[in-house]
């Protein structure tokens, strides 16, 4: 991290892949890696951080909402962290955009610190850069706003985040987004905490 005034600031790159498989009776499952590297601390270098591998399973309950539960490790430092989630998914389909509501819960069991409790909201909107539909070979614009709130032993912390993507989608079944992911936190007690990573996002459905 470098420091500006009282704040912390960090900068790194955080590629991800998801693959996605409907099944029968409106289920599906999500298959997740990301890695997490940073380029900037006290001086430019390069430093591997971390990487998470999660499958979750997800069932459509009405014509907007799906529920989903899912496992995710993360492998950092040579420790493995085992992490539980719920979620719930609605979704506006607009005819110009789609705007999503996620509120998700996980809970982080790491075997060198206590435990974490993570109560999160993210809303997000996704609109086509042309027409009122987004179709193979055009370009969209992701926004979104997340607010973590989580809970260790007797301490809180609040974590902001907000992410600007600008996709593409290649078939189909297949789209790419590159953007910025833009974190706060360890405001609230300490001094903050900033984090700015530079994202690029594979989908594939099959």
């Amino acid at each position: 991290m470098m420091v500006w005034g009282q704040a912390e600031v960090g900068f790194g790159f955080l590629p991800s892949v998801n693959i996605n498989k409907k099944l029968p009776k409106d289920w599906a499952i999500n298959f997740k890696t990301e890695s997490r590297q940073a380029f900037i601390e006290e001086e430019v270098k390069y430093e591997y951080l971390q990487t998470d591998i999660s499958l979750a399973a997800s069932k459509k309950i009405s014509l907007n909402s799906t529920i989903a539960a899912g496992y995710l490790l993360r492998i950092e430092g040579g420790v493995l962290k085992h992490r539980s989630i719920q979620q719930l998914n609605i979704i506006d389909r607009n005819v110009r955009y789609k705007l999503a509501h996620r509120f998700s819960t996980d809970q982080t069991f790491d075997p060198e610190e206590a435990n974490e409790y993570r109560l999160r909201y993210r809303i997000s909107a996704e609109i086509p850069m042309s027409g009122e539909s987004l179709d193979v070979n055009e370009f969209f614009v992701k926004l979104g706003n997340e607010y973590l709130n989580a809970f260790s032993e007797a301490n809180y912390d609040l974590e902001i985040r907000a992410l600007g993507f600008l996709g593409y989608v290649v078939s189909p079944r297949n789209k790419v987004e590159l953007g910025v992911d833009y974190r706060i936190d360890s405001f609230i007690s300490n001094a903050a905490q900033h984090q700015f990573w530079a994202g690029l996002n594979f989908y594939l459905s099959i």
